[in-house]
């Protein structure tokens, strides 16, 4: 499916402005398109501007981007041109790496692969515009070498690698990789070099405990076992969030000072304080924390209009929310949606999901959806278990399903049909499907599913099958 019908090309002193008209069976996704980080392949908004220009418009200098769901304005992307004088510039003070262009490639991807700007690539290569072709050998600029720890070997990345992958079997964590090479998310790309920066100095491990994290885990979990606080696990490990992944390698020192943490009794919300970086926009800081581009944009006073800038300082909500009693070991937690369950399955979020009446279970990514969790199979096989659980062949019809994420269960409903935009491409699942919780609605009319809330009662186990 066609993401734009359109395109409107406007000219100005500094080159063009392109107007792009959102499919008209997509403007009920229109407030979410390009959200997705690291876990989502490079599926965001700017990827895909990047290339229907590259595609349709190779040899124009579009410096604006406006992107339309019929008469509204839902996003503004403004790309900068390199001047003569960064052109200029040497390249010499910047550690490089030789890239090779690959069919399908575009300066956008590339850029987005190495953590670094499109207008930076350009430079380094003397390049006048976004034109590249398979086959060509670019310098990719690794400024961030300099910045952060000495590297002592450069790793190319192979299929069914991943950051946290590689990281832990150089014994490092992913945030001390993504600094070495200025990745702004997890994304990365087979043939990709990384620099794999140096490990602590042993003086420095001496106070710590190396703890390997475990299905279920969840920073508040081992924060506890270890009776320090989340912040000092993050803080140690340079995590920006409070994601995890199974068999990450993270340090703990001692911490003695700190009171063991408490699980929330009752739904607390405290903000914290955010500095805009480059590349930055609303939608990655969206998926980045976990909170819903609309909360994000009225806690800052900001519209989809608005324009962020380096250094510009915003206000993120950080929701904790209070661990629910539950009937039996078998049911899950009974999570109102809008005020709970999006904060514990935002989106970019991997979970596994436990057919209620078969037990059966496979793995999911949630991949868009506000009004309930749009989702994929995260492989063919979860694809297949899923077929398997309707009867051998994907359907409408709702199920209660148990949501285990972060160590706990949540009830849910789910139908395992697929439909729409799909953002996994290699798990034999053409689209996403529906997950329901407490209280979420329909994206069609708004209105609560009354079949999907039996079954999310079924298995939060208000109600008997």
């Amino acid at each position: 499916m066609e993401m734009f019908t359109n395109y409107q090309l406007t000219e100005d002193n500094n080159g063009y402005i392109l107007t792009l008209y959102l499919n008209p069976t997509l403007v009920e996704f229109s407030s979410e398109l390009g959200m997705m980080d690291d876990s989502s392949k490079a599926n965001s908004l700017e990827k895909i501007i990047g290339d229907y220009v590259h595609n349709k418009l190779p040899n124009l200098k579009v410096h604006t981007v406006k992107v339309m769901a019929g008469s509204l304005l839902i996003a503004t992307l403004t790309f900068a041109v390199p001047s003569a004088d960064a052109k200029a510039n040497s390249v010499s003070e910047v550690q490089t790496t030789t890239y090779t262009v690959k069919p399908g490639d575009s300066l956008w991807k590339i850029s987005n692969a190495f953590g670094v700007s499109i207008s930076e690539i350009q430079a380094a290569n003397n390049l006048s515009d976004t034109v590249i072709y398979a086959g060509q050998n670019l310098k990719i600029p690794l400024k961030a070498v300099s910045e952060g720890p000495e590297a002592t070997t450069t790793y190319t990345v192979k299929a069914g690698d991943t950051l946290w992958k590689i990281a832990n079997s150089y014994g490092i964590t992913v945030a001390e990789l993504q600094s070495a090479n200025n990745l702004s998310s997890t994304v990365i790309y087979v043939g990709q070099n990384l620099i794999i920066p140096k490990k602590q100095d042993s003086d420095t491990q001496q106070d710590s405990t190396v703890y390997t994290v475990k299905a279920g885990d969840t920073l508040w979990k081992i924060a506890n076992q270890f009776k320090v606080s989340i912040d000092h696990i993050k803080q140690v490990n340079h995590l920006s969030d409070d994601m995890i992944y199974v068999g990450q390698k993270l340090k703990i020192n001692a911490d003695t000072t700190t009171e063991t943490p408490k699980a929330p009794i009752e739904n607390t919300i405290t903000y914290e304080t955010y500095e805009i970086k480059a590349g930055d926009n609303i939608w990655s800081l969206s998926i980045k924390f976990g909170i819903p581009m609309t909360e994000l944009l009225e806690i800052n006073n900001l519209t989809t209009n608005s324009i962020l800038y380096i250094g510009q300082k915003i206000k993120v909500p950080v929701h904790h929310i209070a661990v629910k009693e539950t009937v039996s070991e078998r049911h899950g937690e009974y999570l109102d949606w809008w005020t709970e369950a999006q904060y514990l399955l935002p989106i970019g979020k991997i979970a596994t999901v436990t057919d209620f009446e078969t037990g059966k279970s496979f793995q999911i990514q949630r991949t868009i959806g506000a009004n309930h969790a749009d989702c994929e199979p995260l492989t063919a096989n979860d694809a297949l278990i899923i077929k398997e659980i309707w009867g051998g062949s994907y359907s409408w019809k709702e199920r209660a399903v148990i949501v285990h994420v972060d160590g706990r269960k949540i009830a849910a409903s789910m139908a395992s049909m697929p439909h729409d935009i799909e953002y996994i491409t290699d798990n034999n699942f053409e689209g996403h499907f529906d997950l329901h919780f407490k209280n979420s609605t329909r994206h069609s009319d708004g209105l609560v599913s009354e079949a999907h809330q039996r079954q999310v009662r079924i298995a939060a186990g208000i109600i008997s099958e």
